[in-house]
């Protein structure tokens, strides 16, 4: 995968988590572990149940609970 430019991550900004496409969910993830080197915060708003979220055993069963919570994403650059 190339590097995903700042302003495919400023446009995931306020998106539905559960709704995003293969290509977006590649730019979160990038972000998501390498944002602080390029100067951007990437967070999941969500309403999950907290105890369903600590239970999840990976990043993926996470992202599962978070889909279905209706979270979004906030990116802050």
């Amino acid at each position: 995968m190339n590097i995903p430019t700042i302003d495919e991550v400023k446009a995931l900004d306020g998106k539905i988590f559960a709704m995003l496409n293969e290509r977006e969910m590649d730019v979160l993830n990038f972000y998501r572990l390498r944002g602080r080197k390029y100067g951007v915060a990437v967070a999941v708003i969500n309403e999950a149940d907290p105890k369903r979220l600590a239970h999840a055993g990976s990043q993926e069963q996470a992202d599962q609970v978070l889909k279905s919570a209706n979270s979004r994403v906030s990116i802050t650059v």
